[in-house]
């Protein structure tokens, strides 16, 4: 291998790793500013009398849920859809919801209607499955 292909091979491999340290970074971000409204003690008051909603359990950091909440917000563009109040949480520091809710777990998706539970996924990302999921409010 001459010097000028080890070179070209070598800036492949650098932006490749590059690329993928910067996505990587940037998951964190994401699933610490997940872009969904904030929990709140006074916003679920507020949504659970008005009996449909979504709570959605994340965790900083999780891939998973890195890739769910873009496909949440995707979904929620359905004019359907647009008027659902959505909560997300911190799965880590919210713990007495974690127990109210009886959740195990982040990236979990729960659908309320008139104040049932009508709904329960876990790691689930594609936007269409989503979107089905958050019909259930309706």
């Amino acid at each position: 291998m001459n010097t000028t292909a080890f070179a070209k091979f070598t800036m492949k491999q650098v932006a490749l790793t590059t690329a993928l340290l910067l996505g990587l970074a940037g998951q964190p971000a994401l699933a610490n500013n997940l872009s969904l409204p904030a929990y709140s003690a006074a916003q679920l008051a507020e949504v659970e009398q008005g009996g449909s909603f979504v709570l959605v359990a994340t965790k900083p950091g999780c891939p998973v849920c890195a890739r769910q909440v873009p496909a949440i917000k995707s979904a929620l563009m359905d004019p359907a859809l647009q008027d659902l109040a959505v909560l997300q949480y911190n799965q880590l520091t919210e713990k007495a919801l974690n127990t109210r809710f009886q959740v195990t777990g982040q990236s979990t998706i729960i659908v309320f209607r008139e104040g049932k539970e009508v709904s329960r996924t876990r790691g689930l990302t594609d936007e269409m499955a989503i979107k089905a999921e958050l019909q259930k409010a309706l």
